[in-house]
């Protein structure tokens, strides 16, 4: 029987990926195994991969191409799963003979038992199954990757057909937990220590269990005594209504900010997308919620070089990024996908203007942030740190997200520190803390 003693898990990915690699990790765990401090350290390296984007994938092979010699000196075990591997299935195979075992995004929990009998020169081990229960694993077996704020999955799937994403192929339709499973997780993450969850899921807004939407699953989550910050991501601009803009402006734990993926401002590539909704429709679910959240964060995604995208349609997507403001935005060059709509669709974009059009998005993104956290400097912001540097900096987050640096040590992991900002870039913020309390607010334990 072959069993790895250490293990090192690399994730690609979102914040799902991340999840799912907490929960490998803290299974391998329980079954015996050691974390090793990196790679040429273990035993057994899992890589769980993300197949959003053709760069994303091409990293899995990248680093199995790296633990090629390994495997040949030590015999190094070489596992796979997340989306790629749901996608792409025994083809990676053909193209990583390395690899000793497949699993896909429904069969993480399966890890440990599939690894005994993987390596040693053993025909590779291979679960797809795309039926197996994706909330199996005990919330108590997570070994979460920080002290300060734990993710916790609520639905997993999507039942959008967005013509150019794969997540309906690699995550399945959408299934939604229990409430009170969800309640009980982040209690019990709250005794641990936590003083901040993130709800997750591919559709996250798109919650709706047993009659509990998902501003229902916030005001419950909220209930919870002892949490101090409730984040989610990432939402769906056709699940934003009323219920959740109320709820996110009345639930004092529940922070101001949403990342909510536009895609494009042109309807016309929105239409081909089939996103569901206008750029005039984008705008409006915007103002609802600001409405409701005067102090909302606002984040999006866009892909630029969309089949179809002519010099008008990116105007029309410049226009919507200055007409609504954005806090952050994530700016994607397009990539054909396997199985999905468009990849039957010409790439008539060069590659070249694709570049081009990014630049000129993240340039005038960047000058935006600049001049939007330039207005924050001299105010005091309420920062939950968690990142210890070195030389004696400290960093966290604000309740809308942004990055806050400052002096300080490790007795500050978990800790809501008063700061008062004295500087700022595009992206962060810096100042020095504040010796008065922060309301309600004592230290979480260090982990």
């Amino acid at each position: 029987m072959n069993k790895a003693k250490k293990f090192h898990v690399e994730t690609f990915g979102c914040q799902m990926n991340v999840n799912d690699s907490e929960k490998v990790a803290g299974l391998l765990l329980a079954d015996g195994h050691e974390r090793a401090a990196g790679p040429d350290d273990a035993d057994f390296v899992f890589i769980n991969t993300c197949a959003v984007r053709e760069k994303a994938s091409e990293k899995l092979f990248h680093a199995v191409g790296r633990l090629a010699r390994a495997k040949q000196e030590r015999g190094l075990v070489i596992g796979v799963g997340g989306c790629v591997a749901q996608l792409s299935g025994r083809a990676i195979l053909d193209r990583a003979p390395q690899v000793d075992l497949l699993v896909g995004t429904h069969t993480v929990a399966r890890v440990p038992e599939l690894l005994r009998t993987a390596g040693a020169g053993a025909a590779p081990v291979v679960d797809l199954d795309r039926t197996a229960d994706t909330f199996s694993i005990p919330a108590e077996a997570v070994a979460h990757s920080s002290a300060v704020r734990a993710y916790v999955t609520v639905i997993e799937g999507c039942n959008h057909v967005c013509s150019f994403c794969v997540v309906p192929r690699t995550r399945g339709p959408e299934v939604c937990r229990d409430a009170s499973d969800v309640v009980d997780e982040v209690a019990s993450l709250v005794e641990r220590g936590y003083p901040e969850v993130m709800l997750l899921g591919q559709t996250v807004n798109a919650y709706l269990r047993d009659g509990v939407d998902f501003a229902g699953l916030l005001e419950r989550v909220s209930a919870v005594r002892g949490l101090r910050r409730l984040r989610f991501t990432t939402s769906h601009p056709e699940h934003v209504d009323a219920r959740l803009a109320e709820a996110m402006g009345s639930l004092p734990k529940v922070c101001p900010y949403l990342h909510l993926p536009v895609q494009s401002g042109s309807d016309r590539i929105l239409a081909d997308m089939r996103r569901g909704y206008t750029a005039a429709e984008y705008r409006d679910k915007a103002a609802l919620l600001r409405a409701h959240v005067p102090n909302l964060a606002l984040t999006s995604d866009i892909i630029v070089g969309y089949p179809g995208e002519d010099e008008a349609a990116f105007e029309e997507t410049a226009a919507l990024v200055d007409a609504i403001g954005f806090d952050g935005l994530f700016v994607f060059t397009y990539s054909p996908r396997p199985g999905t709509t468009a990849v039957r669709l010409a790439d008539d974009v060069p590659q070249d203007e694709k570049l081009r059009r990014l630049k000129v998005l993240n340039d005038r993104q960047q000058r935006f942030q600049g001049r939007r956290n330039a207005e924050r400097v001299g105010r005091t912001e309420e920062v939950l740190v968690d990142t210890v540097g070195e030389r004696g900096r400290v960093s966290g987050r604000t309740p809308d997200f942004r990055i806050v640096h400052f002096d300080g040590g490790a007795a500050d992991l978990g800790r809501l520190v008063p700061v008062r900002t004295d500087a700022s870039g595009p992206n962060s913020l810096s100042g020095r803390r504040l010796d008065i309390p922060v309301a309600a607010a004592s230290p979480a334990p260090i982990f």
